[in-house]
């Protein structure tokens, strides 16, 4: 045959000899594959699990039983009010600072001793006999420690709950511990807040006693200074203090009179010195003036027409004319008497503005010095009365704390109880087969992960393509085969199951290669014995002779010759008297009765036969053969095995890999491309055989 290769044929050669066309994500995970791995070994997962349950349930099922029980108090400072006034002993608001040292109190030495002293010395060295070896002075202390042993004390989440729960072998000391512990414990704070509030009351009476000796002195102080300031002064500063507001009204309208009585007089006088009497006389509001000025009008309003007719000297104008200056003397004497008396009213207007200023300045000095008085007796009745008050903010306290002492609650309650516990606590073998058995389900789940990140042998299409880059031409489901004679049958009996149905894509694809050939030749091929590589060539035979095509199988593994063997076929002449030129090809070609092929085989190992030929002998064979047949499949040795597994692939013009799913290894497929690399023999497609679906 030609060893020079089409542009196609090249490619597939380069494809096959570096590896995957695609880079393959190392970290990639198949999801399907990895699924794949459950389900094929959920007996194995499922057995183990079963077993390290199993096996966990009678362990622990030998050790001893001990019972528990829960007794729950909470944290509540809410009560009933009694008093309304401020409590003597408030209740704290509960924190998780306060919830911790409560915890710390319910498990103290003392707590417990003196629960241990209720329960009993001798129920708590039952449980724990070795006590006994004790001395007495460290008795105790041995006790507290084995109760601490199996007390736990604990707050539930988002909650003021303390819950106490005690394990041991007797079920009823189980339930009595933690009951008697949260009685103590509720007693000892209703305890400890009366004896806090009983000194609280003692010290308040000493404090009574005191305060009130000094509220009766302070109060007999105050009263001695009162009497004193009223002999001295003749009133009190208050009554001083009343004068000078009366006095001081009074001065201000005193000097307002003395203001308008002045304004008046200088307005009167100065309209006399500048204008005279009569234009003075204006400014004078009195009913004789105005009696005056109306007749000295009329006078002059009836001069005034005698004038136009007669002069001054006419008798009846000159009586008008003294008549008119008697009346203006009038005036003037009205306008001076108004005058005096402006003059007097100012005088008696100042003079008294002047004497109630002298008797506010005497009461300002007077009462400065009651308020100095004052002041000292003020000082004295604030420390009366300030002692007065914490007497009796005492006095009353002291009574609500003689109350609260009578009405003190703890500050936490009992909300449940622990009750006698009818089964054990621990240890709960169903619980821990049911951990044992998840924990070796998940310990096996991880082992079969880690299986498939780390597998290095194919097992699935996907990982061919993106490992070596060479398409999977068939996929061939794992099947139960009795003999290489039972999957024949298996076909003929079920020509359209999957398995024949692939090797039916198998030579579709083969035919496809050249479909203008007239027959072809095919050499399957696989890197190790037992991959599937004698079924695949058998089962392709079948199919083909199926079809209607002329089929014959060649068995060219001379060193092995184990499929005469295995199918006991009879032959008078083989392959290997064909090579040794004994008889003619179509003398060694034989037709089973049972098969609708017809086969070439060796009828016994003929190692030395192998090494002498070389791929002209074999090609010569191979184009004779396709000169009788329509498919010409051929079978060599494994490539890994021998040489002469190459030497068959060149004699034919199409080969096909067959990697057994799961088993061959990666490295051992790219070994074998290799070898057929170096002679530039391209590879058809890989058949992935023994796929579990």
């Amino acid at each position: 045959m030609n060893t020079v290769f089409p542009e196609s044929d090249r490619m597939r050669v380069d494809a096959s000899m570096h590896g995957a066309s695609r880079s393959r994500d190392p970290d990639a995970v198949d999801m399907r594959a990895l699924l794949g791995q459950f389900l094929r070994r959920w007996k194995l997962i499922l057995g183990l699990s079963a077993l390290a349950a199993y096996t966990a349930y009678f362990l622990v099922s030998l050790l001893p039983f001990s019972y528990s029980a829960t007794t729950k108090i909470l944290l509540d400072p809410s009560r009933a009010q009694f008093l309304t006034g401020i409590e003597v002993l408030e209740n704290r608001e509960p924190s998780q600072q306060v919830i911790n040292g409560e915890i710390a109190i319910l498990t103290s030495n003392l707590l417990l001793q003196d629960v241990i002293e209720t329960v009993g010395r001798e129920r708590i060295l039952a449980l724990v006999p070795e006590l006994n070896e004790l001395p007495q002075e460290t008795l105790m202390d041995g006790l507290v420690w084995a109760v601490r042993e199996r007390l736990t004390v604990w707050a539930e989440n988002e909650s003021y709950v303390i819950v106490m729960s005690f394990s041991s072998r007797d079920p009823q000391l189980t339930m009595d511990l933690p009951n008697v512990l949260a009685e103590r414990y509720l007693a000892n704070q209703v305890d400890t807040r009366r004896q806090t509030i009983r000194q609280a009351g003692s010290w308040l009476e000493e404090r009574l006693e005191a305060l009130g000796a000094e509220v009766a002195k302070t109060e007999e102080d105050v009263a001695k200074m009162r009497t004193e300031s009223l002999l001295a002064n003749g009133g009190t500063l208050e009554n001083a203090s009343e004068q000078i507001s009366r006095l001081n009204n009074q001065l201000v309208e005193a000097r307002a009179a003395r203001t308008t009585a002045e304004a008046q007089m200088l307005q009167l006088r100065q309209v006399m010195e500048n204008q005279g009497p009569l234009a003075a006389a204006a400014l004078v509001p009195s009913t004789a003036m105005d009696d005056l000025q109306e007749r000295a009008v009329d006078l002059r309003q009836l001069d005034a027409g005698w004038a136009e007719t007669v002069g001054p000297d006419h008798p009846r104008r000159a009586r008008i004319l003294r008549d008119l200056k008697q009346i203006e003397d009038e005036i003037a004497l009205e306008v001076r008497l108004e005058l005096e008396n402006l003059e007097s009213g100012y005088e008696v207007a100042r003079l008294s503005e002047d004497a109630i200023g002298e008797t506010i300045s005497q009461m300002e000095r007077r009462v400065v010095e009651m308020s100095r008085g004052e002041i000292a007796q003020r000082k004295t009745e604030r420390q009366a009365q300030a002692a007065r008050q914490t007497y009796e903010a005492l006095l009353s306290k002291l009574t609500d704390a003689r109350t609260q002492e009578r009405l003190q609650n703890a500050e936490a309650k009992l909300i449940e109880r622990a009750t006698l516990p009818l089964s054990p606590s621990a240890p709960r073998p169903k619980l821990m087969a049911a951990l044992a058995g998840t924990t070796m389900l998940a310990l096996v789940s991880v082992w079969a992960f880690m299986a498939e990140l780390t597998a290095t042998t194919f097992r699935t299409p996907r990982e061919v393509a993106d490992e070596i880059g060479l398409p999977v031409v068939a996929t061939l489901p794992a099947e139960r085969w009795f003999s290489t004679r039972g999957f024949l049958k298996h076909i003929r009996k079920k020509p359209y199951s999957p398995f024949a149905e692939n090797i039916r894509k198998l030579m579709t694809t083969l035919l496809m290669r050249d479909e203008f050939a007239i027959s072809t030749s095919v050499t399957v091929l696989s890197t190790k014995p037992v991959e599937g590589r004698t079924t695949t060539a058998l089962a392709l035979a079948e199919v083909s002779a199926r079809s209607g095509r002329a089929a014959i199988f060649v068995d060219f593994d001379l060193r092995q010759a184990t499929v005469a063997r295995q199918f006991h076929w009879k032959v008078q002449h083989d392959l290997a008297d064909v090579i040794a030129g004994e008889c003619d090809l179509k003398q060694a070609i034989s037709t089973p009765e049972d098969m609708p092929f017809d086969v070439l085989v060796c009828a016994r190992p003929s190692p030395e036969i192998a090494e002498e030929l070389s791929s002209l002998d074999i090609e010569a064979i191979v184009e004779e053969l396709k000169q009788l047949y329509d498919m010409v499949i051929l079978q060599g040795p494994a490539l890994l095995s021998s040489a002469f597994s190459v030497i068959v692939a060149k004699a034919s013009d199409n080969r096909v890999l067959v990697i057994e799913s799961e088993k061959t290894r990666r490295s051992e497929v790219k070994e074998g491309l290799a070898m057929l690399q170096k002679l530039r023999l391209p590879v058809e497609g890989i058949v992935l055989n023994k796929l579990r679906t």
